[in-house]
């Protein structure tokens, strides 16, 4: 299976709760944005377990990272709840439920580099950590930096309407989730909250991503930059056949 499999290619997507897919597993459902491979993949997903489900302990063969958009995710190392990004390292386990309140996440799957970071899982609660005001009207948190792929994950704040700055990262590809609030692309579609955009790594800004601003409400958005140079991808250490 692919799903906007081409890196080298803008892709965008707004979320829309009627397209939700059934996983195998009982009691979860995916709203797919990217996707290399069938059931082993890189994929990146919009996730929504109804509520009072478990899941048996497995380990992270490629790695996982994840934001809890809503409900209270868990496991043996705490209690997660929306606003919060978790970043499961390659080698780590854990046996996650949820309970009355269910839970949705968005999450990337497989696609983590072997670097010597170890297995303890990050956990960053970025409701209550604080920002650093970068530019007019934008504000940042920096929640991981790996300089061996040249990935940086950051929570971004946009006050309405500000422009979303073009900066170094640009040019080693970017992806944006809307944790709240809205994104605007002149010439295009505005996307809302749970909306999801990636651009390429290219030499420049693409075009698009050179009008993109905060909606009248203002935006927070999940960022992560430097994954998707030609070196980052094939660092990962799952590489997935490309199916038809």
């Amino acid at each position: 299976m692919k799903i906007n499999a081409n890196f080298k290619a803008m892709a965008a997507m707004n979320f829309d709760a009627t397209k939700y897919i059934a996983s195998p597993s009982y009691g979860v459902n995916r709203f797919m944005l990217d996707r290399v491979g069938s059931e082993k993949a890189r994929a990146t997903t919009i996730v929504q377990y109804n509520p009072n489900s478990s899941f048996p302990s497995h380990e992270h063969v490629g790695g996982e990272e994840f934001l809890v958009l809503s409900g209270t995710f868990k496991d043996q190392f705490g209690e997660f709840p929306a606003g919060t990004y978790v970043r499961n390292p390659i080698g780590s386990k854990h046996a996650p439920w949820v309970d009355d309140d269910g839970c949705t996440i968005f999450v990337k799957l497989l696609q983590m580099a072997e670097t010597g970071e170890g297995t303890k899982s990050l956990h960053v609660d970025f409701s209550k950590e604080k920002s650093t005001k970068t530019s007019d009207g934008f504000s940042t948190l920096d929640m991981y930096q790996n300089e061996a792929t040249g990935e940086k994950v950051q929570m971004c704040w946009l006050e309405p309407k500000a422009e979303f700055p073009i900066d170094e990262y640009c040019s080693l590809g970017e992806e944006l989730f809307v944790y709240e609030g809205s994104l605007e692309v002149v010439g295009d579609e505005e996307y809302k909250k749970w909306g999801w955009l990636r651009f390429p790594a290219v030499s420049d800004a693409d075009e698009k991503r050179k009008t993109l601003k905060a909606g009248s409400e203002g935006a927070q958005v999940f960022r992560k930059t430097g994954h998707l140079t030609e070196k980052a991808l094939a660092m990962e250490k799952i590489q997935i056949e490309e199916e038809d």
